[in-house]
């Protein structure tokens, strides 16, 4: 078929009007038969982190988070020659690939053309700049393309904080209601430190003293002072996606902003999910406030602190109570190196606590409640741990507001609540560049770059579970670890011994015993499978990365108006009517190509 021939001057003023500040849509169909018809392409790249963003971007318009994106304002900035969603896209893909520095993303992201095509730029304004006075600082040592990264810097750090709140909650209420989530959440609450050096504007600081080791093996104190901010996150278990977020001096305690946090990331899961069950560390048991979460019906699960009268109690009406023993057989090494190991735990139940006196409603000065007026606890206390006994005075002491009628759901809650820590705090500081990277020393830098990287994080997270579904292959629950577990009850005062059964396989992610067996209710109806953070079997961001760049290494991308389609490089020659003589075998033919895309005729 003969070629259309433009001139340099007519693909010159097609490039300038592609895309018109919308994102490229894919049709791959529509591309190939303009490829095989002859019809000239506006350009063709090398796919590389395109490969990325094509997915990731059809999630966003998908899910309505391009919608939510498109009604940021940036009230500090009086004159804006591009639409605010530009800036949240190339600040947030600045996050998502891990640029570390913003003065790179002229050579790393800017000059992308393929990127910023799929975003909403076009190959002119790569080349020349979005504008003459951007384009005069120029040299030949730097040349700023799109815009000078300063720029960007600028616009970001001007949102002000309540539109940053918005813009983050409205991102998760949009994944609420694309039904990311189960209509019954667990969730965990946690805090790292974002430490800063002490020239940066605005931050608190905090006294601490670390306990390193010296080189003759003996232990020394050294105090120090730290500056920055303190982030705490409200997180869903399942997911491992940020429900609420909420950034406080690096001294603040975190246990006053608990009731707010779990009231915010209600709101943003309502009406599609609720919030039923929590698990928090020592430092958010706060009696108020968790009353404060009892009176919401929630459920929570805390851990007892060493100097808490109820923890003392629980300790001495254990005795007599019956024991729940726990066996685990589990896997260890490889190949002829396997073996098993056995791990045994034992837990006692003590109900009917009422001796946190912290744990009330609000009651008036001089009017303390009546012992049969306080609000209960119940309690699991440890008395070994996978062989390890516990000291008499020193077990751990699992307290929950909810009655207990077996005592490993709120045992494994604890477990459970690791992943936060695992799953958002460690990812977000060694790939997302959360403690660091910050657009500008000031705490608006520091602000808008932690909200950039949870919101991202959790959009990435949820693109990844929506392409793992749309992929239709899922993955079941990991049971690599623990092959099997045998429950026993055991009565303190004659030893008799019956036996719970268990179902299998027992989990090593057992997300509270799988959440109460489902809260002990299978569904009427077959459901869809539950979008899970095991559907991505344990492949953290820079896994994934890897993997996408390794898949798209061999494909171009190809645009066409205000379209595009990605294709193998064997493709687009066969496309385009040139021979190839040698075709990867896993494209198959020159017909199967052709046919694949409706380029050959059937008859």
């Amino acid at each position: 078929m003969g070629q259309a021939v433009q001139t340099a001057k007519e693909v010159h003023a097609h490039l300038c009007e592609l895309l018109d500040w919308q994102f490229a849509e894919r049709d791959d169909q529509a591309v190939a038969h303009a490829l095989h018809r002859g019809q000239g392409v506006d350009a063709v790249y090398g796919l590389d982190e395109a490969g990325l963003l094509d997915g990731f971007l059809a999630f966003v318009t998908a899910s309505g988070i391009k919608a939510h994106w498109q009604t940021l304002t940036i009230a500090g900035v009086r004159h804006l020659f591009v639409p605010v969603i530009m800036f949240v896209l190339l600040y947030g893909t600045r996050v998502l690939f891990g640029i570390a520095s913003s003065n790179a993303l002229p050579a790393l992201r800017f000059s992308n053309v393929a990127v910023m095509a799929l975003l909403g730029f076009n190959a002119h304004q790569v080349a020349d700049g979005m504008s003459r006075r951007g384009a005069k600082p120029r040299t030949a040592a730097s040349e700023y393309t799109l815009m000078d990264p300063q720029t960007l810097r600028n616009a970001i750090c001007k949102i002000s904080a309540t539109a940053l709140e918005d813009l983050f909650n409205g991102t998760i209420r949009a994944l609420a209601a694309f039904g990311v989530f189960m209509a019954e959440v667990m969730v965990a609450v946690d805090d790292t430190r974002s430490v800063t050096p002490p020239t940066f504007q605005g931050g608190g600081q905090q006294a601490v003293t670390e306990y390193p080791y010296d080189r003759h093996g003996a232990q020394v104190a050294i105090p120090q002072l730290l500056y920055g901010w303190r982030l705490i996150a409200l997180i869903d278990l399942r997911t491992l996606i940020p429900l609420a977020i909420k950034s406080v001096p690096i001294q603040a305690h975190e246990a006053p902003y608990l009731v707010a946090l779990v009231q915010q990331a209600q709101a943003n899961l309502a009406p599609h999910s609720r919030i039923s069950r929590l698990v928090v560390d020592r430092a958010d048991v706060d009696g108020p406030s968790l009353h404060a979460l009892h009176a919401m019906g929630i459920t929570f699960v805390v851990i007892a602190k060493s100097n808490m009268v109820v923890r003392d109690a629980a300790l001495v009406e254990q005795a007599g109570t019956p024991i729940y023993e726990r066996t685990e057989t589990v896997r260890r090494g490889q190949g002829r190196e396997a073996y098993t190991e056995t791990w045994v735990s034992r837990v006692r139940v003590v109900q009917d606590l009422r001796q946190w006196d912290n744990f009330r409603p609000p009651v008036e000065a001089g009017q303390p409640l009546k012992w049969a007026q306080r609000p209960v606890l119940h309690t699991g206390v440890v008395n070994q741990w996978r062989n390890r006994a516990a000291d008499p005075d020193s077990g751990r002491v699992y307290g929950t507001n909810a009655p207990i009628t077996d005592p490993w759901p709120v045992v494994d809650s604890y477990a459970d609540r690791s992943w936060i820590e695992n799953g958002l705090f460690r990812n977000s500081k060694q790939f997302w560049g959360l403690p660091r990277w910050f657009p500008q020393k000031t705490e608006a830098g520091v602000q808008s770059h932690l909200t950039f990287v949870v919101m991202m994080l959790a959009v990435a997270a949820a693109y990844r579970l929506w392409a793992k579904a749309q992929s239709g292959v899922l993955a079941a629950a990991p049971d690599y670890q623990i092959a099997q577990g045998v429950h026993k009850i055991i009565d303190a005062q004659t030893g008799a011994v019956s036996r719970v059964p268990e179902p299998k396989p027992v989990r090593r992610t057992h997300l509270a015993t799988r959440f109460a067996a489902e809260a002990a209710a299978p569904p009427a109806t077959p459901t869809a499978p539950a979008w899970s953070h095991e559907q991505l079997e344990g492949q953290g961001p820079l896994r994934w990365r890897r993997h996408l760049q390794c898949e798209n290494r061999d494909k171009v991308i190809v645009f066409v108006g205000h379209q595009y389609g990605i294709f193998y490089a064997s493709e687009l020659l066969i496309l385009s009517g040139v021979p190839v003589r040698e075709l990867p075998p896993h494209l198959g033919s020159r017909d199967d190509i052709l046919r694949r895309y409706g380029c050959l005729s059937e008859t």
